[in-house]
């Protein structure tokens, strides 16, 4: 593709699957306001549809390249001896992955038993937790803070009820 006498190469895939997505929040939008312009409707669907649509224009220009840029890329790697460590998965990976799986399920589960607030709690130490945060300050603190803001701001935005022990 030529544009301004620059050559560029165009990413295709990226480029399909991002002007997708786009389209498809666009159309999500558009009907979510057909059907009614309430805002309780729309508090969540077009702030969110216009945040993805702002990414897709953030994004659409990196999917054209300049043609020199491409062919320098395209220049093998050196060769690393020891291999590429992050792209091979272990055992401890998976099994974290496992993990954090479970702990997301036992999160929605436990909600209406245990509350939002202390669910939302234990949720996040646990995951730190397991991604490695062994600092007591940081899994105490931040936890905390993630579950004030989220259950008083969930109050804010939403008129419904939401069970909570603490908050």
């Amino acid at each position: 593709m030529r544009i301004g006498g620059r050559n560029y190469k165009v990413d295709w895939g990226h480029l399909i699957v991002a002007t997708t997505v786009a389209g498809l929040c666009l159309a999500y939008l558009l009907d979510a306001r057909s059907t009614s312009l309430d805002i309780q409707n729309l508090l969540l669907v077009q702030p969110l549809a216009l945040f993805a649509l702002l990414m897709y224009l953030l994004i659409l220009p990196q999917c054209f390249k300049p043609a020199d840029a491409v062919e320098e890329e395209a220049a093998p790697p050196p060769q690393q001896p020891l291999g590429n460590d992050a792209a091979q998965l272990d055992r401890s990976n998976v099994l974290r992955v496992g993990m954090l799986a479970v702990a997301l399920g036992l999160f929605v589960v436990s909600l209406n038993t245990i509350g939002f607030d202390i669910g939302i709690w234990l949720f996040s130490a646990v995951t730190m937790f397991i991604c490695g945060e062994r600092r007591p300050l940081p899994l105490l603190l931040y936890p905390t803070v993630l579950a004030v803001l989220l259950v008083y701001g969930f109050r804010a935005l939403m008129p419904y009820p939401m069970v909570t022990t603490i908050l």
